[in-house]
C-alpha cells in the first residue's frame, strides 16, 4: 500500500524526524517497542532508490518464452543482478507485490495469446501499474506464432510507471540463435542501466 502513497509517507516521516519516539501504537496491529527499526523500515520502503534487482512476471505455453527467461536469468546472475521470477500460472500475487517494492527493473515475459500478451502476465502488469513501484526500467520479451501486438498492449497497460523502456525481445516460434543473442543484449542493457544509477557492482 505504501508504493502509490510513497511521497505522502515520506512527508510524514519528515514530520517526526526530530521527535524522540519511544513507542508506536498503531490503530491496528502490534505495538512496537523498538520504534527506530520500524521507522527505518518505512524509510527503506518509501525511498526512491531501487535495489539491484529485476522482477520477471512470466508465462510460457509451448516453452519458447521459458527458454528466453532462463537465458535472461542466467545472464543477469553472471553480472551480479538479482532476478525474482514469478510464473504467473502459480505465483503468489502478494510476493510479487513485495518483490516490486525495491526492484529497479521489471521484465514482462509472455507468449502471445489472440494477438495480445498472456492474460495472466497482463494481470501482473496491471498490478505493477496500480502499485506504482520505484522501478526505473522496463522491458518486454516473449514469442508469437502468427501475429501479435503484445508490446503495444503491455505498454498501454502501464501508464503510471515512469520507466525507461529497453528495446523488446520478441521471437517467432522457438528462439533461434539471433533471439538468444538479443536476450544477451538485453542482459547487458539492464546491467548497464543499473550501473549508471549506481546499483550494479
Amino acid at each position: 500500500i505504501m508504493m502509490p502513497f510513497r511521497k505522502i509517507v515520506q512527508k510524514n516521516l519528515d514530520k517526526i524526524k526530530d521527535l524522540e519516539v519511544r513507542l508506536i501504537a498503531p490503530s491496528h496491529g502490534p505495538i512496537h517497542r523498538d520504534p527506530s527499526s520500524i521507522i527505518q523500515a518505512y524509510r527503506d520502503w518509501t525511498d526512491d532508490k531501487p535495489h539491484n534487482s529485476v522482477v520477471i512476471p512470466w508465462a510460457s505455453m509451448h516453452g519458447s518464452t521459458a527458454i528466453l527467461v532462463e537465458r535472461l536469468v542466467n545472464g543477469l546472475a553472471e553480472r551480479g543482478v538479482s532476478a525474482h521470477l514469478f510464473n504467473m500460472a502459480t505465483a503468489d500475487i502478494g510476493k510479487l507485490a513485495m518483490a516490486l517494492v525495491d526492484a529497479a527493473t521489471i521484465v514482462v515475459a509472455a507468449p502471445t495469446v489472440h494477438v495480445g500478451p498472456h492474460p495472466m502476465v497482463l494481470d501482473a502488469v496491471v498490478l505493477a501499474n496500480a502499485l506504482r513501484p520505484k522501478v526505473r526500467f522496463a522491458a518486454i520479451m516473449g514469442s508469437y506464432g502468427w501475429a501479435g501486438r503484445m508490446v503495444d498492449a503491455v505498454k498501454g497497460a502501464m501508464p503510471n510507471l515512469k520507466v525507461e523502456l529497453i528495446p523488446p525481445v520478441i521471437c517467432k516460434g522457438m528462439p533461434k540463435t539471433a533471439d538468444l543473442e538479443a536476450v544477451d543484449q538485453l542482459v547487458e542493457a539492464i546491467a548497464a542501466k543499473h550501473r549508471a544509477i549506481g546499483l550494479a557492482a
